[in-house]
């Protein structure tokens, strides 16, 4: 079964200290990560999406006119107008990870999510504070890793926690909260310096595993 071994919270240098210091846990809306655009970095429009459709290459007639109409492939989705829910995104490192720990190699790519991260050594601890918080708010959530999908090549329903194949270098574990309006959730969870420590994002960069999963 898969299973995270730490998390890494990418960010500023301001934000990361906020959660090392103080859980300070900022859960954006669904719809900020629609509207966004920053190549593919936390923008995606497949965010609240509940089908995508890829057509084979066909022809079409219109009525009355004696004439075949050739198209290409067709792509469309299915999503609604506004999406209520919240998601918090962790980069997740994990036991399959370590199964294959010569290869690992956190993408460069994830450098673009800001200066530092906070390396989160216990995330049974993390995830257990936070849902935790979130239960003593009344709020219902999951907690679930992201699986990738080739979006020019499926037709299938899709849920929050399928994210097209481009986002794969992110490896997301997500915590999806139900909400009742558009707009973000703060919640503190206490200081994590005795779960965690603060990296700059060159130093994230550097890590490697052993097969006794040990990072370094």
């Amino acid at each position: 079964m898969k299973k995270p071994i730490c998390f890494l919270k990418f960010g500023s240098h301001e934000n990361m200290l906020d959660l090392l210091e103080k859980g300070a846990v900022y859960i954006n809306t669904l719809q900020y990560f629609t509207k966004l655009e920053d190549s593919e970095l936390r923008g995606d429009k497949f965010e609240g999406a509940t089908r995508i459709v890829n057509s084979l290459p066909g022809t079409f007639r219109i009525p009355g006119i004696d004439k075949d109409i050739k198209f290409e492939k067709v792509q469309y989705t299915e999503s609604y107008e506004y999406t209520l829910d919240n998601v918090y995104s962790l980069y997740s490192i994990t036991n399959e990870h370590v199964a294959e720990f010569q290869k690992f190699k956190i993408d460069e790519k994830n450098k673009r999510f800001g200066t530092h991260c906070v390396l989160i050594k216990d995330p049974d601890y993390f995830l257990k504070s936070l849902t935790q918080t979130l239960e003593k708010q009344g709020r219902k959530y999951y907690c679930d890793f992201v699986e990738y999908f080739d979006r020019e090549k499926v037709s299938k329903e899709l849920n929050p926690f399928e994210k097209p194949l481009e986002f794969a270098y992110q490896e997301e574990f997500r915590v999806h909260v139900t909400n009742d309006d558009i707009k973000p959730i703060k919640v503190h969870i206490g200081s994590l310096k005795n779960k965690a420590e603060l990296l700059t994002i060159e130093q994230a960069m550097d890590i490697s595993l052993s097969e006794k999963k040990s990072i370094t």
